[in-house]
């Protein structure tokens, strides 16, 4: 990354736009930034840092991004940073502009301006915003985090001795971004990964034998419980666990196979008794049914008196059903005639009714036929309302234009008074300067166009009120305008009038007043409409009323002549069905219609006594054939004790059960400890094929963690170690120019050994002070001597990291102070450095107060403060 230009705008010291152009100090060499205390030097490389990273060039710490606004700028002003550099043959631009407050550029308060960035590539195009992408974007081009850039990059003030003094583990962190160990890193986590897995799964299976040997449950009895106990206690006896369950699933199968046996000789024994106990069962049975059966016999004999009463009173019901149609017939007769007596009545007091009723609606029909001839008449009144209220609205419209008219035309009468006053002094006051006007156009040998004379002594002034021709006639103009809009006016309100009184004549031949409202018309209109609807309906309903009448009388009439002969023939018809029914009965045996009642039986009562008296023949003849057939099955057979076989079944239950439990015991603990042996014979297998993958991981991993046992160089980690090969290079790389520096006093080694067996090794430093000969740490060294140290060893990183990293390239260097503790003599060779650095590389930016640097170093930006803010001047 090497700088082109840098645009500051109100940030830090500097109000306005200040620009550094970086291409007028040539691709390589030293150039400083000097000026007062204060006057803004750091800020310079504070707007670099914040362009790229968003922050000061000595982080946050130093300085927050919210505090960039300059407190010298105007509140429309905008604060940002645009920086544009070259890397890889690719020109990059980045604008940033931070959060900050500011006050408004209209009103009163404040406002607030949110941070934002864009990166822009020149020629083949690329844009990215937002502070996101454009941070990531940074890092990946740069290959460097801002802490990473202010240790190889940007050396803020006061950051010299964290380079000098950083730990194993910034290092760390430093050199793995920049030689990109992150690879040894992830196999050294992989290896960890690995190792861990493979403790896990020993682990796993130990708990999976552990868990396979909890099940298993001996029987107190077996003789190797004990042992076998112990066995599972352990996972490491489970070689000897799998011999010794072998053993007990053997016995437990033996003990299944007797338990099987002892099982089925039980049942068949049992067997044996139940078929014995069923025959005793249905011999014990018949004799209880042929006990019943005779007694059930002697029952029914007792009732046959009671069955011959139910029979002849089944037969009276069957006689008394026949006439049954008959006695129907004639009921149904007897109601007809009485429903018929009744509409007789009905009919009669309808006809009396509709006769009393038609007096009075004839009247009705009369007053409502008088009403129904106004109808017309008012219908044409709605009419002529209906059409005056248009009439109406329109005249009401024509006087609301008719004032607006009115107030139109005295404004325009007043504007035309205006125009002709106006049009008047301007003809007069033009007529009053022509005289002025002419003398303004004379000139020496041009003849006067009122006397001719070419010679023009005393010309005519021209007054300061005087008027020109091209005035009066524009106020001649506006005079003409005003006056045809005061007549275009006064004619439009001449036809509004003249329509007006059209209106007032149309209400008046329609016999309504122009004071009526549209309100009045439209009530009076509605009162009409209904009154005549009102008196339509009235005539209308009367006639349907007096057509009802008519239909319900005739209806009445014709009623009551049908129900007099319906009458007269039920009459005679009753009197014939009664004569009839009487002489069935008799046929019949009934000796009057009392004992015919007295016979008649529901069906439901028939159909229980028929029932009864069937069920008791069919009980009878059914008990003898079983009486019969049960003497013949027992013929030489004596009921059977069955209390002795059912306590030998008892008892051979009792042991076919104990024989089942046994059996399913042993089924149980078979399946179970076959289970448990094969899972720990699984177990144990890959367990066993495991072992020597899992030794060889554990040892490459502990070796690549710095865990390799009592070596001395404990901590050293496989990242560490590579890390290590780099630094004893950036090292070798600082020491030429710590030689050249310090005349050849100084010397830095890399530390074999950690300060403890706790913190990361392998990247700490020694000195060699060739004035004592001794090593000693490097916190031991004075100031000028630790800058020394700390400038050799960022030169060293530099070099080491163009030489070995190819994507990243440090085409620039940025040193913020610390010349200030070195003697003449240090002073000098670190120019020489760095400028043998320089030379055809890089271009090096310095900011220091020492004032020998200023007549040494031609190159300079002089930063220079004022009351309105700094300023920037480049001395070439």
């Amino acid at each position: 990354m090497k700088p082109v230009k840098l645009i500051l705008s109100a940030f830090g010291p500097y109000a306005d736009q200040t620009e550094i152009d970086f291409r007028r100090f040539g691709e390589t060499g030293i150039f400083l930034i000097a000026g007062d205390t204060g006057a803004g030097k750091t800020t310079v490389f504070d707007a670099i840092s914040f362009a790229l990273y968003g922050e000061a060039s000595g982080g946050k710490d130093r300085r927050g991004s919210k505090s960039f606004r300059s407190d010298y700028a105007l509140p429309e002003t905008e604060t940002y940073v645009e920086f544009t550099f070259a890397h890889r043959q690719e020109i990059w631009t980045v604008r940033r502009n931070p959060e900050y407050t500011r006050a408004k550029a209209r009103g009163e308060g404040t406002t607030t301006e949110h941070a934002y960035a864009t990166l822009e590539r020149e020629g083949n195009f690329a844009f990215y915003s937002g502070l996101k992408e454009v941070n990531e974007k940074i890092q990946e081009l740069l290959g460097l985090t801002q802490a990473q850039f202010t240790q190889t990059v940007m050396i803020a003030q006061g950051d010299f001795l964290k380079i000098l003094n950083a730990t194993s583990e910034e290092r760390k962190a430093l050199f793995q971004k920049l030689f990109n160990t992150s690879l040894y890193e992830a196999v050294q986590r992989k290896l960890q990964e690995m190792n861990s897995a493979g403790n896990k799964e020993h682990e796993a299976l130990l708990q999976r034998i552990a868990i396979a040997s909890a099940k298993i449950d001996p029987e107190k009895d077996f003789p190797e419980r004990e042992l076998l106990q112990q066995y599972c206690a352990d996972p490491k006896y489970a070689d000897l666990l799998l011999e010794s369950l072998a053993r007990l699933i053997q016995e437990e199968k033996q003990l299944r196979s007797q338990a099987e046996k002892e099982r089925t000789e039980a049942e068949t024994e049992i067997s044996l008794l139940i078929a014995l106990m069923e025959q005793g069962k249905h011999i014990n049975a018949d004799l209880d049914a042929l006990e019943k059966a005779k007694a059930s016999l002697s029952a029914l004999s007792g009732q046959e008196e009671k069955i011959q009463e139910q029979t002849q009173i089944l037969s009276n019901a069957r006689k008394a059903g026949e006439l049954a149609a008959d006695e129907a017939l004639l009921l149904h007769t007897e109601k007809e005639a009485e429903k018929q007596e009744a509409a007789l009545e009905k009919a009669e007091k309808a006809l009396e009714h509709a006769l009393l009723q038609a007096p009075a609606l004839q009247e009705k029909m009369k007053a409502a036929e008088e009403n129904a001839a106004l109808t017309d008449t008012l219908l044409l009144e709605v009419k002529q309302l209906e059409d005056g209220i248009p009439v109406l609205e329109q005249l009401e419209s024509l006087r609301k234009q008719e004032q607006k008219q009115k107030k139109a035309l005295g404004d325009a009468l007043e504007k035309s008074r205006r125009a002709d006053s106006a049009y008047a002094a301007a003809k007069a006051g033009y007529f009053a300067s022509r005289a002025g006007l002419l003398a303004a156009e004379l000139k020496e040998g041009m003849p006067c166009p009122v006397c001719g004379s070419l010679s023009h002594p005393h010309p005519a002034n021209l007054s300061e009120d005087s008027v020109t021709e091209e005035a009066m006639e524009q106020a001649e103009t506006h005079r003409r305008e005003a006056e045809n809009l005061l007549n275009e006016l006064n004619a439009r309100l001449s036809r509004t009038n003249a329509e007006a009184e059209g209106c007032k004549k149309r209400l008046g031949d329609m016999q309504l007043g122009e004071a009526c409202t549209r309100e009045d018309l439209q009530k009076r209109r509605d009162e009409k409409e209904k009154l005549a609807l009102s008196y339509r309906a009235a005539w209308e309903n009367c006639q349907r009323e007096w057509n009802a009448l008519q239909i319900e009388t005739e209806k009445s009439r014709e009623a009551l002549r049908q129900g007099k002969e319906r009458m007269e023939h039920l009459e005679k018809q009753l009197a014939s069905l009664r004569d009839a029914f009487s002489l069935r009965l008799a046929a019949a045996g009934f000796a009057n219609q009392e004992a015919y009642g007295a016979a008649k039986r529901d069906e439901k009562e028939m159909i229980r006594l028929e029932k009864e008296i069937r069920l008791h023949g069919e009980n009878m003849r059914s008990l003898s054939d079983q009486i019969g057939q049960l003497e013949e099955k027992l013929q030489g057979k004596a009921r059977m004790d069955l209390s002795l076989p059912e306590a030998q079944k008892r008892s051979l239950e009792e042991a076919k059960k104990k024989a089942e439990q046994t059996e399913k015991s042993m089924n149980s603990k078979i399946t179970l400890h076959e289970d448990a042996q094969k899972e720990i014979k699984d177990a144990r297998a890959l367990q066993k094929r495991r072992e020597e993958r899992w030794a060889v991981i554990r040892d490459l991993s502990d070796c690549c963690s710095g865990k390799a046992g009592g070596n001395r160089r404990a901590k050293l980690t496989f990242e560490a170690y590579v890390q290590q090969y780099y630094f004893k290079q950036v090292v070798a790389a600082a020491n030429k120019r710590l030689s050249v520096l310090t005349d050849g006093i100084f010397t830095l080694r890399c530390k074999e050994e950690a300060r403890d067996r706790v913190r990361q090794s392998g990247l700490d430093l020694d000195v060699l002070d060739r004035s004592t000969g001794q090593w000693r740490d490097v916190k031991t060294l004075s100031g000028g001597e630790s800058f020394l140290a700390s400038l050799a060893l960022a030169l060293g990183l530099s070099d080491t990291v163009q030489g070995q990293s190819g994507a990243i390239r440090m085409e620039a260097m940025f040193i913020d102070e610390g010349f200030g503790t070195l003697d003449e003599n240090a002073l000098r060779n670190s120019l020489k450095v760095l400028s043998d650095l320089a030379d055809g590389q890089r271009l090096i930016g310095i900011i220091s107060h020492v004032h020998d640097l200023e007549e040494r170093i031609d190159k300079q930006i002089l930063v220079t403060k004022s009351l309105r803010g700094s300023q920037i001047q480049m001395i070439l």
